[in-house]
């Protein structure tokens, strides 16, 4: 509805498959966000977030209603980061994706080993990533900063992994990530009183388990009995195979035989 409403899709739908990841995102933080902050959306960032550094900061944010901290898809020079929250003491980027890729990306790497004067220093890469750490670094003024990535969990690892390796983000900004899987888990953990927001909640659960990303949690075996370790096990074999070739055949020279 949100993606709906800011023009995110056409009037009549026909370009719904493009904005697949818009829709989700609407979906999702948009319906989220009719609920308080800190025991529902909060929640499942502070235990589902990678690092667990940024989790533990966002466990302060103590907020109810935050409908009005949240903007979708703010426009910026650098580009449309695709939520941005913004508290009195933090802000939050959010870049989601469903089954596409980054929209940009290029080879600029300022690895680690490499030595600068001063941060002009760095060359500024266009991967989007790094684009909307700038986006971030410019609004944020004194707060503290955070940029999420929310998609597959490989895909989460896979960015993750390249983005810390090439060293491309502002300095300032604190990057993890959050994957569509760790964010179901937490949604069905959720303790909710409110039988209005429980039905909200059941509607997120029931939207992301369509979209595939429910994970294989446990394997249930079941023991008949107990195993003693203080016991010793024998194992006998109850029956042998015995295999046996006659070879005293006798073979007469001189004589010509078919095969057929």
């Amino acid at each position: 509805m949100i993606a709906d409403i800011r023009g995110k899709i056409s009037r009549l739908g026909s370009n719904l498959t493009e904005r697949l990841e818009d829709n989700l995102t609407g979906n999702v933080f948009g319906v989220l966000r009719y609920m308080p902050f800190s025991p529902i959306m909060g929640e499942i960032l502070v235990n589902a977030v990678y690092p667990k550094s940024i989790g533990e900061d966002i466990r302060d944010i103590q907020y109810g209603f935050w409908a009005d901290k949240v903007q979708f898809w703010p426009y910026d020079r650098e580009g449309e980061i695709d939520a941005l929250i913004e508290f009195e003491n933090m802000i939050i980027g959010i870049e989601v994706k469903y089954t596409s890729g980054l929209s940009s990306d290029d080879d600029i790497s300022n690895n680690e080993d490499v030595e600068f004067k001063n941060k002009e220093e760095m060359k500024k890469s266009i991967n989007q990533i790094a684009r909307e750490s700038r986006i971030i670094s410019q609004k944020g003024n004194n707060k503290k900063k955070v940029l999420l990535f929310v998609a597959d969990r490989e895909s989460c690892k896979e960015v993750y992994t390249d983005i810390l390796k090439r060293n491309i983000i502002e300095s300032e900004v604190a990057f993890g990530y959050i994957s569509w899987q760790d964010f179901l888990l937490q949604l069905k953990k959720l303790k909710v009183t409110d039988p209005y927001h429980q039905v909200i909640i059941n509607d997120v659960i029931a939207l992301l388990t369509r979209k595939g990303f429910e994970d294989f949690t446990n394997m249930n075996i079941e023991v008949p009995q107990p195993i003693n370790v203080e016991q010793y096990f024998q194992f006998n074999i109850k029956s042998k195979l015995k295999i046996s070739f006659q070879t005293d055949i006798s073979i007469k020279g001189g004589l010509y035989y078919e095969f057929s």
